[in-house]
């Protein structure tokens, strides 16, 4: 018989699955169908992460704002309203629909 030592088999499948089955537990406090990192900025300022000062173009709704950065430019469209780009999609944007500045 193959299986004439059942103790021994189990002896070494249950610690195989007991490995297997920590591997899949989150470790790192939180789960992706649980409750997930905050959404306030808190690690990122935490660990001092340059990510969040990151302009984002297009969060300046208004011209004034958007024409005070280098970085930016306006956009008006007749079709579509006006916004603010960066400089590189700006470039990008089809002359047909925008014209920056």
């Amino acid at each position: 018989m193959a299986f004439s030592h059942p103790i021994s088999i189990a002896s070494i499948l249950l610690p195989i699955l007991l490995l297997l089955a920590s591997l899949f537990q989150p470790s790192h406090g939180f789960s992706l169908h649980g409750r997930g990192m905050p959404d306030d900025n808190s690690t990122r300022r935490l660990f001092g992460s340059r990510a969040g000062q990151r302009l984002n173009c297009g969060d300046l709704a208004v011209l004034s704002q958007c024409s005070q950065n280098s970085k930016c430019s306006w956009c008006r469209s007749e079709v579509l309203d006006d916004m603010c780009f960066s400089r590189t999609e700006a470039w990008r944007l089809p002359p047909e629909v925008f014209s920056c500045g």
